[in-house]
């Protein structure tokens, strides 16, 4: 409590928040439709409910994290190349045998060729020199691996981009490998821009709020500031009893309560019938 705010109870220290604009601007709306100076106990709100409700966060997280990558995935791009005609039949095959798309195999062959590039100049130079390369093999990656091959190839001469894609497609036809788990794990990975929150807002919160939110996202592989936007999401969506809840936030002090909950009602009456 303090004396400019009587029943008030201090929060604790504030925390730096980030949201996107559009987040934020319905928070700012729903907060200012309960009263004056409402954003931070609505928050606070949020995250309490989101810690003491925690058997639905793990599905909402990973859902939130999938829409997310979406919204940010840079385009795949087009790369063409040519073989001998029965190597583009093996690789084919492959991917029939797999059931998936020659796309998924070459953007598996360009990742593991760019983990482990090894020696890589002689086989490039020689599929450089190659002849009978006649059937055309086209597939979508990540630019980025492509930049990747690009900047390698370069090291040692013009035009060698070709030959290389060659040498990683080579490998992953000689050496399969556990096509299976890269399938799963690799193929569909997609590169993706930062995740940008330009909306800052300090909230203050007292230190058990602030170590369960910790705890919870610790035990899920989360951080605070993704919980807090999850929180912030679900309140949106659901508010249910807001208002009594973001005023209790604020008047937990039994002193002087019943007169600031009058005030606050007295105060909404006002701002009710206050013509548009």
């Amino acid at each position: 409590m303090t004396e400019s705010r009587p029943g008030r109870i201090p929060v604790g220290d504030p925390i730096a928040l980030r949201f996107d604009p559009e987040t934020k601007h319905r928070l700012d709306e729903m907060a200012e439709g309960i009263g004056p100076r409402r954003f931070g106990a609505l928050i606070r709100v949020a995250c309490r409910r989101l810690v003491t409700q925690p058997k639905a966060v793990p599905n909402r997280l990973e859902e939130a994290r999938r829409l997310s990558a979406v919204r940010r995935a840079i385009p795949l791009v087009m790369l063409t190349l040519k073989l001998e005609p029965d190597t583009v039949r093996k690789f084919t095959a492959l991917a029939v045998e797999y059931d998936t798309t020659v796309s998924a195999l070459m953007r598996i062959a360009l990742h593991r060729f760019l983990e482990t590039p090894g020696r890589y100049k002689h086989p490039m130079l020689r599929e450089a020199e190659r002849t009978g390369l006649s059937d055309k093999v086209e597939g979508m990656v990540n630019p980025s691996a492509k930049h990747q091959i690009w900047r390698l190839a370069g090291r040692h001469g013009d035009k060698l981009n070709t030959a290389l894609l060659q040498v990683a497609l080579r490998r992953l036809l000689g050496k399969p490998g556990d096509l299976t788990a890269d399938l799963e794990n690799i193929a569909p990975l997609r590169d993706l821009r930062p995740e940008i929150y330009p909306a800052r807002v300090n909230v203050h919160f007292d230190e058990p709020l602030r170590d369960r939110l910790d705890t919870l996202a610790a035990r899920l592989g989360s951080d605070r500031a993704e919980l807090m936007r999850l929180a912030a999401e679900r309140v949106l969506e659901a508010p249910g009893m807001i208002e009594q809840a973001v005023n209790g936030e604020i008047f937990r002090s039994e002193k002087n309560r019943a007169h600031l909950m009058a005030r606050h009602a007295r105060r909404q009456a006002r701002r009710r019938t206050q013509p548009d």
